[in-house]
């Protein structure tokens, strides 16, 4: 009985078996090159049948897992019958869009007929739109269907995983390589299986260590970030035969700073002065322009924000609000002023680690007229009301992204150049291991020199994960392609996620160090740009500007258009020097290239006169030299107000670029982001304002800091902007110009020349 019992039994279980047997589809699982290569073998038979719908895509920045979604819908690549398809993507921010997109959108589509696709949320916008919305795994399955009618693979990301976005960023451009859908996954088994019955998928891409088991569906697990690379790889040697563009960036960009409490408290105060400048010498008539506060900060990790602003700012004249942090050491910790904000306003920022004690604050007022370079002079009234508002947040730990979200768009950026994306939440300076580095430090390595080994080391082991990606190359025989090649590295991160490296020595100001990208380029062999902005909303305002750059600017119509425009301007104290002996005979010499150059020196530079002139808004490249700092450049002192005719972020963020310039500057400080807030970057503010790459000095530079080479590079053999400066740092090596000339920007971006006409902007070409 019992034997007859067991047979049975044997028999049923025999059964099942081979029911799971021939259910459960064959499971491969990639491990190095050789794999990567047998795989897309088998699978070369990719059908992909798009349907493009909409003109524009738009995602949310609330969750990192849209800029996958969207990047794959904006960018494709169809071997079937040899074509690309790009579309801009654009970030919104709390459901809206900025004035610089609507103005994009405006001069993209030209007519109000065409079509919006907005993932996630929706907007209100003149325009016809279609909505997908929900979160992001419900997104990606309706946007799969959405695109799509049929395809045999689709890429499955998983979604609240450990590394799930890191892996998710690496994997992603294979998406647009591949012309398939991204899904993410998340306890959503039903609904995948559901949309792969629909378009007939046959094969899956699962995306790290998360197991899934879907019928009648081949499933190739990519569980390492190796693995994933070389399938990425192996899809660019197939589709391009080579590679010209890497991005950098840190995931851990799109993670909120740890904060435990927040303790706010706020005071107003009047102050009371009148002050004259005679001869250079400051003489207090009546009170003082300064007050001085105690602060106390208590132990821990604590990030301190503290917000100024007169109250009553309806003046004829601007009225200057200063605001200094020091420690109870007298060190500075942070400084700022209006110039650098908003008229009368500006706040502090700053990460303090268990760096305990008294600080003291000091804010300074002037109201009035400042002029002179040689001698100065003039007169301030001050009499007014003022708030201060104090927020010290306690926080878990000491990871602080100065502009969050920016590794949303590393996805669209290196799919629309044909790319691979290097992404490590190691990167970050404010990492776990800060606390111990930064233990009773109230600032960051800007103003404190003992961080500046910490930095480094930061950023040697950011070369070592460059240097082990080019071995993947190396490895899949394009590295001397690309070494041979433009050799584009963008970096999409703050200072914070993806460092600068500091050099030595220190200048006789505030900032130490000499910051610089230049560790990245691998001794000048890749051609590096920094692609950041006051927020990921600009930065993807910019990717957008430069891959349709030319749909924006349109062909010119005579000579005198914008294309053909070149606007010098130099500043009085000194400036005069660069402006009689380059700039001149340089704007003669580049007439012959179709050049329509305009010199602006002494007395036509003020910002009232470069508005009426249009000398910045009105030009396709610009170049400045002039006295500057790390808020404004001001090229206008010799009058009898230097302030009011500076050009500083609190005015220059209201100006309207239409047309997407080169801003090139012989300037100190101009090129500065770290240790500051985005928003007072003098150079990211042009940026903001509709320039599509700006070329500055992070500190101090000097006479050596010309831009001939520069400039040949991109007039005379049509270099992209990251190729001109790598040329230029090969020939000319003159510290400290050498180490703190940056650019801001897409390296690949190439502008218009009249001898050269538009450029493909470094987008791949199908074989």
């Amino acid at each position: 009985m019992f034997k007859a019992l067991y047979l049975y039994l044997m028999k049923k279980i025999f059964a099942l078996c081979l029911i799971v047997l021939l259910l459960i589809p064959p499971t491969i699982y990639a491990e190095n090159t050789e794999d990567s290569n047998l795989i897309l073998q088998k699978l070369h038979n990719f059908i992909s049948l798009r349907q493009q719908i909409e003109d524009v895509i738009i995602i949310p920045d609330n969750d990192p897992f849209f800029g996958l979604i969207g990047s794959y819908l904006s960018c494709w690549y169809d071997s079937d019958n040899n074509s690309s398809g790009l579309l801009p993507l654009l970030v919104q921010n709390n459901q809206r869009l900025t004035n610089h997109q609507e103005l994009f959108l405006n001069q993209f589509l030209k007519t109000y007929d065409k079509k919006l696709l907005l993932l996630g949320e929706k907007i209100d916008l003149d325009y016809d739109t279609n909505e997908i919305l929900g979160d992001a795994p419900t997104v990606s399955i309706e946007a799969a269907l959405h695109s799509f009618t049929q395809v045999s693979t689709v890429l499955i990301v998983p979604y609240n995983t450990d590394n799930a976005y890191e892996f998710g960023l690496t994997a992603s451009p294979l998406a647009s390589y591949l012309n398939i859908p991204i899904i993410i996954y998340d306890n959503n088994q039903f609904e995948i299986q559901n949309v792969c019955n629909t378009l007939n998928v046959t094969n899956a891409y699962v995306v790290g260590d998360t197991q899934i088991t879907l019928q009648n569906i081949t499933i190739i697990y990519l569980e390492t970030k190796e693995t994933i690379q070389n399938t990425v790889l192996t899809a660019i040697n197939n589709k391009f035969s080579e590679i010209n563009y890497i991005t950098l960036t840190n995931p851990s960009d799109t993670v909120s700073p740890y904060v435990v409490e927040n303790t706010i408290s706020s005071f107003i105060d009047h102050i009371r002065n009148i002050k004259s400048i005679i001869l250079g010498k400051e003489i207090n008539l009546i009170g003082s322009d300064t007050k001085q506060y105690s602060i106390s900060i208590p132990n821990g990790v604590n990030r301190v924000n503290i917000h100024g602003k007169i109250m009553d700012k309806r003046n004829i004249i601007d009225p200057i609000l200063y605001m200094y942090l020091y420690d109870s050491e007298g060190n500075i910790v942070a400084y700022s002023n209006s110039f650098a904000y908003k008229i009368g306003e500006t706040y502090l920022d700053t990460l303090i680690c268990n760096a305990s004690g008294n600080y003291t604050f000091v804010v300074k007022f002037y109201h009035g007229l400042r002029g002179g370079y040689f001698i100065q002079r003039g007169f301030s009234f001050v009499n007014t009301d003022f708030e201060i508002s104090i927020n010290i947040s306690k926080l878990n730990k000491p990871h602080m992204p100065i502009i969050p979200n920016l590794s949303i768009m590393a996805p669209y950026l290196t799919s629309s150049h044909g790319g691979i994306i290097v992404a490590d939440s190691n990167f970050e300076i404010t990492s776990d291991d800060y606390t111990i580095a930064a233990e009773g430090s109230s600032t960051g390595p800007w103003y404190n020199e003992s961080l500046h080994n910490f930095t480094n080391e930061k950023v040697n082991y950011t070369i070592e994960q460059l240097g082990y990606s080019l071995s993947l190359l190396d490895a899949h025989n394009i590295l001397d392609s690309y070494l041979n090649g433009p050799a584009w590295l963008a970096i999409i991160g703050g200072t914070n996620m993806i460092p600068m490296y500091y050099y030595g020595p220190s200048q006789a100001i505030p900032e130490k160090g000499l910051p610089s990208d230049n560790p990245y380029s691998l001794d000048w062999n890749l051609s590096v740009g920094r692609v950041i902005g006051w927020n990921v909303q600009d930065v993807s305002l910019l990717i957008s500007r430069t891959l349709f750059y030319r749909e924006i600017c349109e062909e010119p119509n005579n000579n005198s258009d914008w294309h053909n425009r070149f606007s010098f301007v130099f500043g009085e104290g000194f400036g005069e020097t660069g402006g009689l002996f380059h700039q001149i005979p340089y704007a003669l010499e580049i007439k012959k290239y179709g050049f329509k150059p305009r010199v602006f020196g002494d007395f036509r530079n003020s910002r009232q006169l470069a508005i009426l002139f249009k000398t910045y808004t009105g030009s396709n490249y610009i170049e400045l030299i002039s006295h500057a700092d790390w808020f404004w450049f001001a090229p206008s002192l010799y009058g009898i107000d230097t302030y009011s005719r500076a050009i500083d972020v609190a005015h220059l963020q209201n100006w309207i670029f239409t047309k997407p310039s080169i801003f090139m500057a012989s300037a100190c400080l101009m090129g500065r982001t770290d240790g500051i807030p985005p928003t007072m970057s003098i150079g990211l503010t042009l940026l903001h304002a509709g320039c599509n790459c700006f070329i500055g000095a992070t500190r101090e530079t000097g006479s050596e800091a010309g831009l001939t080479i520069f400039e040949n590079h991109m007039i005379i053999d049509n270099y992209s902007v990251g190729e001109a400066l790598r040329g230029e740092k090969r020939i000319d090596k003159e510290v400290p110009n050498y180490y703190v000339r940056t650019l801001y920007g897409d390296p690949a971006f190439n502008p218009y020349e009249p001898n050269n006409g538009f450029s493909s902007q470094g987008r791949p070409v199908l074989i």
